[in-house]
């Protein structure tokens, strides 16, 4: 990739639009970058790279720094570059996101990032994503990777020299891609980790089981059992232990079940003999009773049937109520007559009081509604013209409101011009103070500067000789030579004391500038402001003129609020109007209806009284023939007589019942006997006690035997699971164990952990295989620059066996054969073997990405810590480099290049700020 003509605008230090034709730098050779101290020399790479990539050339610098702060607001930012790739000329043009001048108004816009890349054929490319795949695929590196080819920068080379292993590794994983071998590394020991663990987990599983095998308390076995869970056995001894333990328990498990069985069988045959016994016992004592039963049941039977002879006499009294209960049953609906004719005599009272009241309320309320009338009438008299108060006081308001805000106004502008004013006042004396110091400055310069002439032509008188030429003027004699003064100032003092002028100079010319503008705002401000005060307030004192406005303000705000509360009044005024003209209406349709009902009120009396008197003379006649008060006292009477005469009838049908349920209980009784006379023939009394006292012992023994069978039974199931358990995890730890083997042996080689040897990673052997091509290309630009003095060289041992080794790096000297490190060199040496390793790691990655082809490169600064004769070794390797079709450009302040190299690109600081470039070719 070659640079045709590079463009920025408003880019970093270039406030205007910049040009740089790099054709008239020609295809290949050597030319210098140089100018002032922070004018936009190394920025000409960041454009370059900015246009390809969309980011700079540093990691210090950000895209949303290019904004160039010296540029008028109209002017835009962005960078075009147009370059050569194989024979196919590209042009490609971006520009980050800024802020402009609106196309519309005074105010500012936001410019959004944009990019344009223009193909051999003419295609334009405009996405941002399809533009950055393009540029890959044409040059066929990323950033990083053409900053590192194309872009030398001041100091990183050095710290590629000087970096033991450990960093090194870091430089070279991010430049040849290596860190898939690096998380090889992490991975394996990772998975050694985690195999480790696998097998401390099982074997910690395996002496848990151990550690829960149970043995009987008499068992032989039980030392063995304690040296296992000690850990005093192996692992295989464990199981043959267990498997011992099992068969001793499952003997003793099978001389349990036959003494159980043997018991169970003696059990069975007492209780038979138990059960006999208490059949016998049970069928005795139930003879007994039922004897005892059939002699009470006899006695009972008597008894019941007197009881029932005497209830049988009671039948006539039962006859007597019942004809009775008939005759007050006939009268019950005269009660149900009464009942209703007195309740509808005392409601047809009620209404008639409900009624008169009514009358009186009615006629209350059309005296109350005539008066409401007559007073609503007036009022809305008075209220008559509320409406049009409303709108006079809001016009009023309307006009107050309209000065109130133009002298508000007015306000804020005179408390704006005091402010401007200041500003100016404070700008002025700052201005004067910078345009003092840069005087002070610049006359400290130029007499130093004449001192330091002056000094010249008595460096020269020094070699004056009589009837010897003088260099100057050719003058044979010398009558007057000049003196040397003392105390002369060096040319580097020179230059820092000029650049502090010239940066003196920038900053009262931005202060300057800042003054100007202010005094630009403050005279518009003021006329502004004066023709206000003249428009609302007339011919007034100026120096009142805010005294004024205040108290004028305060007075409008003191007459709209009283505006206010008056229109508030007459709104209220205007809707009670409104609501009273909305009730009259209804309320005289109230009282013609009050009016009309009068009538209904009185016929409904009338009505009712009429009922009234015959009601009264049903009433007497009914009381005269009913012999009860009421239908209630009746209805007592007849359930009296209901309930006497279900008791008579309830009674004999008990007695019929207690007699006939008492025949058949003895009945019975009787034949129950004869059952248990033949349940006791042929059967004798057995001695229960002593027969349960021997079946509780042996139930007992029984129990224990059962327990004991259980133990044996669970540490029989217990220690089977362990066996089981301890062959699975042993068969397991020995599969893990063999992974773990050969996975260390692989860990311990990646991580370069082998006992003995250097501690060389897999990623660290991948890099040396990469750092050896570049040192051998490196060296053949070193043997130049130091004619033949130095070799770099690996270091094929480590200083020592703790810390990683393999890309630590040595220099030969062969003036004197030995063989040292690259820190030993001093600060030139150590500049020519960083640029020379740059080189070559420049070489390298070309050759890695694939035979690309950048026909171009750029060096920034380190030359000034060369001598003349080194100097002129590192130029004859450079411009070996830089061939016919290859431009090398140095970024360098070294006086001495600006002589050996003719092409040049020279960057100045204007005074009014910003840089400008010009090519000298």
């Amino acid at each position: 990739m070659r640079p045709i003509k590079l463009t920025v605008s408003a880019f970093g230090p270039y406030a205007g639009k910049t040009e740089f034709d790099f054709d008239k730098l020609g295809t290949g050779g050597l030319y210098l970058i140089t100018g002032d101290t922070g004018a936009g020399k190394t920025t000409i790479f960041d454009a370059i790279t900015y246009a390809l990539y969309g980011d700079p050339s540093g990691n210090n610098r950000e895209v949303s720094m290019f904004r160039s702060k010296y540029a008028d607001i109209n002017t835009p930012t962005f960078v075009r570059l147009t370059f050569n790739y194989k024979g196919k000329e590209y042009t490609i043009e971006r520009n980050p996101e800024y802020e402009r001048a609106a196309q519309r108004g005074n105010g500012l816009t936001r410019q959004t990032a944009g990019v344009e890349l223009i193909l051999p054929d003419g295609k334009p490319l405009t996405k941002t994503k399809e533009v950055d795949n393009a540029i890959n695929n044409i040059i066929g590196i990323n950033r990083e990777q053409f900053c590192q080819i194309a872009m030398i920068a001041q100091g990183d080379f050095l710290k590629l020299l000087i970096s033991p292993t450990k960093e090194r590794i870091e430089i070279f994983r991010h430049i040849f891609k290596t860190k898939l071998y690096s998380d090889l590394q992490d991975r394996l020991k990772s998975e050694l980790s985690v195999l480790n663990n696998d097998c401390s987990k099982i074997k910690q599983s395996i002496s848990q089981y151990i550690a829960g095998i149970n043995c009987s308390d008499s068992s032989l076995l039980s030392l063995d059992v304690t040296k296992a869970k000690n850990g005093d056995l192996p692992t295989d001894e464990c199981i043959l232990l267990i498997e011992k333990l099992i068969d001793e328990d499952t003997l003793a498990q099978e001389k349990a079940d036959n003494s159980i069985t043997e018991i169970e069988k003696q059990l069975d045959i007492l209780k038979i003999n138990i059960e006999r016994g208490e059949e016998f016992v049970k069928a005795k004592q139930a003879f007994e009773q039922n004897k005892a039963r059939i002699l009470k049941l006899t006695e009972e039977k008597s008894s019941l049937t007197n009881a029932l002879e005497e209830e049988k006499k009671k039948t006539s009294v039962q006859e007597e109520l019942t004809k009775a209960s008939a005759t007050i049953q006939a009268q019950l609906p005269d009660y149900d007559e009464l009942d209703q004719k007195e309740s509808k005599l005392k409601g047809n009272a009620l209404n008639i009081e409900k009624n008169k009241a009514a009358l009186t309320k009615t006629l209350k309320d059309i005296e109350d509604l005539q008066a409401e009338i007559e007073r609503l009438t007036e009022e809305a008299k008075a209220l008559q013209k509320s409406g049009e108060q409303k709108i006079l006081f809001e016009n009023q308001k309307t006009i107050h409101l309209e000065s109130l805000s133009k002298l508000e106004a007015l306000l804020k502008s005179m408390e704006e011009l005091k402010k401007v004013s200041a500003n100016y006042k404070e700008a002025k004396k700052i201005f004067e103070e910078k345009k003092l110091m840069a005087s002070e400055l610049d006359a400290s310069f130029r007499v130093k500067y004449n001192l330091y002439l002056d000094s010249q032509a008595g460096l020269l008188a020094e070699n004056l000789v009589d009837d010897m030429p003088c260099p100057v003027c050719g003058s044979l004699s010398h009558p007057k030579k000049a003196i040397k003064p003392t105390q002369v100032p060096k040319k580097d003092e020179l230059d820092i004391l000029q650049s502090k002028v010239s940066k003196a100079n920038d900053d009262a010319n931005t202060v300057s500038q800042k003054v100007g503008n202010l005094k630009g705002v403050l005279d518009e401000k003021k006329d502004t402001t004066v023709n206000s005060i003249k428009e609302l307030l007339g011919d007034i004192d100026m120096s009142n003129a805010t005294d004024i406005t205040k108290d004028k303000i305060s007075e409008l705000k003191t007459n709209i609020k009283e505006l206010e509360e008056n229109i508030e009044i007459a709104t209220k005024n205007s809707s009670r109007k409104d609501a009273i003209e909305k009730k009259l209406p209804q309320l005289r349709t109230k009282k013609d209806e009050l009016q009309n009902s009068i009538v209904d009120i009185n016929n409904t009396i009338s009505t009712l009284e009429s009922e009234n008197k015959s009601l009264n003379s049903r009433i007497i006649d009914l009381k005269e023939k009913l012999v009860f008060s009421s239908k209630l006292e009746a209805s007592k009477e007849i359930q009296k007589n209901e309930a006497q005469i279900l008791k008579i009838k309830k009674d004999i049908d008990l007695a019929t019942k207690s007699l006939k349920e008492c025949s058949e209980n003895l009945a019975s009784a009787v034949a129950r006997n004869d059952v248990l006379l033949k349940q006791m023939e042929g059967k004798q009394e057995v001695d229960l006690e002593a027969e349960k006292i021997k079946l509780n012992e042996l139930e007992s023994n029984r129990i224990q035997l059962r327990k004991n069978k259980e133990s044996i039974h669970s540490r029989i199931v217990n220690n089977k699971s362990n066996c089981d358990n301890i062959k699975l995890k042993s068969s397991e730890l020995i599969d893990i164990e063999k992974k773990y083997t050969w996975v260390k042996a692989l860990s311990d080689t990646a991580n370069g952990n082998i006992t003995g040897k250097d501690k060389i990673m897999l990623e660290t052997y991948i890099q040396m295989h990469y750092f050896d091509r570049i040192i051998s290309r490196a060296n053949t630009r070193l043997m130049i620059m130091t004619g033949g003095q130095y070799d770099l060289v690996r270091r094929e041992e480590a200083l020592s066996k703790v810390g990683q080794s393999g890309l630590d790096l040595d220099v030969i000297d062969h003036y004197n054969g030995t063989t040292r490190s690259v820190k030993s060199l001093s600060g030139g040496e150590s500049f020519k073997a960083s640029l020379a390793l740059a080189l070559g790691l420049s070489d390298e990655i070309q050759s890695s990405a694939g035979g690309i082809q950048l026909d171009t490169m750029f060096i920034d600064e380190g030359f000034g810590s060369l001598d003349e004769d080194s100097l002129a070794q590192a130029m004859n390797a450079l411009a070996s480099l830089a061939s016919s079709n290859k431009l090398i450009g140095i970024i360098s302040h070294v006086g001495e290049l600006k002589q050996k190299i003719d092409k040049q690109i020279i960057v100045k600081k204007d005074k009014t700020g910003g840089s400008r470039a010009e090519i000298i070719a």
